[in-house]
């Protein structure tokens, strides 16, 4: 069963929230991170990634998921993962990169990071 890909994105106050469901391979990963790129233009906090309907997710999609951190980061906004289904949590523990990601349970515990975060995109603790 192939679930394809879809993208939304909305703007939370001033957190853009880009939610993806479905499955995410190579053929995929292009599109997404056109979508994840930071958003220079100052209309937004930082951006929380919405993985709980992502259902299958490759290599490409975690080197995806790493261009964006570091793109946030050069621009100083705060990136952080929500609720990654358990595809992405596998794949995020398997290959030791959850560390490098603001992980959090819920959107709204995501939403609270990003708002709390510093401009250069650590949090705050």
């Amino acid at each position: 069963m192939n679930e394809d890909l879809e993208v939304t994105v909305t703007l939370d106050g001033d957190v853009r929230v880009v939610r993806v469901s479905g499955e995410c391979d190579a053929d995929e990963a292009g599109a997404l991170a056109r979508t994840l790129a930071a958003p220079f233009d100052g209309t937004a906090l930082g951006v929380v990634v919405d993985l709980s309907r992502v259902t299958f997710a490759d290599s490409s999609f975690l080197h995806t998921l790493i261009e964006a951190h570091r793109s946030h980061l050069a621009a100083g906004l705060p990136l952080v993962l929500a609720q990654p289904h358990s595809a992405v949590q596998r794949l995020l523990d398997l290959t030791d990169t959850a560390r490098h990601f603001t992980v959090a349970p819920t959107t709204t515990a995501a939403l609270d990071e990003v708002r709390g975060a510093r401009s250069d995109g650590h949090h705050v603790r």
